[in-house]
């Protein structure tokens, strides 16, 4: 295997574990760069792969080649899911709304793919003051975190990679004993790379522990986004909040919150602050809404009451998105006499478009190295 078969990944997130593992199918030796260890433990915000919801759906994120690297995701996913791959599972979800609302243009490539129209008179949650005015429901890929995450790390590993535990500056990046290096680092890229787009939206995830599985009249799983309107549920600039319902083997997650902002140069949050009506839990502030929404629903739904489960945990967790007009960065660099290939800038659709940003990954490096 000649030199310019080794490729360096900066960054063991979802995102640098799928450019790796895809690598080493096509017989790249690949080493992994990451600033603290994948296998510990640990409660980093800045690490988002630690709180995906994590849904296969192509949102919060923006680029021209979305239908393309969803397309090819899927396809990855299809696979995975016919080789059983641990924690990868379909759910019915629902996406409602108590007002009117436009359809999505991923409508087209979502499996069973309905209106409300088609179901309103058959099982999908329900809120008892919010009557719901739009919406559709489909099958989708759902990555169940605690089993999904750590079976690819482990994939990885077992395919011959190396793991390197290393914190990166700027200037070490001349330093890389590598010829070409794929950056994954998402939120690092940007003092490693002094990208001046950088753009953050802090999340709040309330996960109720040892929940049971919840499941729809078919005994399906499902899951849902409810948005109640920005009169109900808003940041502190007024954009309108939707919130999230999401089984996991763990529990539930109950999500959400999408507040803009930036990290100082100390690493404190700059931004948007939770607004009132809010509470306090797990000796974290979050917005009430993620709490009382989620019970009214669940308690007209299924009658669980969302009090007598008082194992709660709550996380806040940075989806590193970029600015708009620069949006998802899948290019190459010249650095150092050496080629980079970015791969950032992923929002919340990092999992989503995962292997569709490794297989765009490779196709640049074989471009460039052939």
């Amino acid at each position: 295997m000649s030199k310019r078969r080794n490729v360096c990944v900066i960054g063991c997130g979802i995102s640098g574990l799928s450019v790796a593992k895809l690598l080493q199918q096509h017989n790249w030796k690949v080493t992994v760069l990451s600033e603290s260890d994948p296998r510990i433990a640990r409660n980093d915000p800045t690490f988002s792969s630690l709180f995906p919801a994590a849904s296969v759906i192509p949102r919060s994120v923006n680029s021209g080649e979305i239908d393309s690297l969803f397309r090819e995701s899927l396809s990855h996913f299809d696979t995975l899911h016919e080789q059983q791959f641990p924690g990868l599972k379909i759910h019915e979800h629902f996406e409602l709304f108590a007002s009117g609302k436009d359809l999505p243009g991923y409508a087209q490539y979502m499996d069973a793919f309905s209106t409300l129209e088609e179901f309103r008179d058959s099982f999908h949650p329900k809120h008892s003051e919010f009557a719901i005015q739009a919406g559709w429901k489909f099958n989708c890929y759902f990555a169940d975190w605690p089993l999904y995450y750590p079976a690819l790390l482990n994939s990885v590993l077992e395919g011959g990679a190396e793991l390197q535990i290393q914190s990166l500056e700027k200037d070490d990046l001349r330093k890389l004993p590598f010829d070409i290096v794929v950056n994954c680092s998402g939120l690092g890229s940007v003092e490693l790379f002094n990208d001046p787009n950088g753009l953050l939206y802090r999340g709040h995830l309330l996960q109720i522990l040892e929940a049971p599985m919840l499941k729809n009249p078919n005994g399906d799983i499902f899951s849902y986004n409810f948005s109640p309107g920005a009169e109900i549920y808003h940041t502190e600039s007024g954009n309108a909040q939707d919130v999230y319902f999401y089984p996991r083997s763990d529990g539930w997650i109950l999500g959400g919150s999408r507040q803009e902002g930036r990290l100082d140069e100390h690493g404190i949050w700059t931004g948007e602050q939770t607004i009132s009506p809010n509470i306090e839990i797990d000796g974290t502030v979050i917005p009430k809404q993620i709490f009382t929404l989620h019970k009214n629903i669940l308690c007209e739904t299924f009658g669980v009451e969302l009090d007598r489960f008082s194992k709660r945990k709550v996380k806040i967790g940075y989806r590193y998105l970029r600015k708009k007009e620069e949006g998802l960065r899948l290019e190459t660099e010249e650095i150092h006499n050496r080629l980079f290939i970015h791969n950032y800038g992923h929002g919340g659709a990092g999992v989503t478009l995962s292997w569709g940003c490794a297989e765009k990954v490779r196709q640049l490096l074989q471009k460039n190295v052939s």
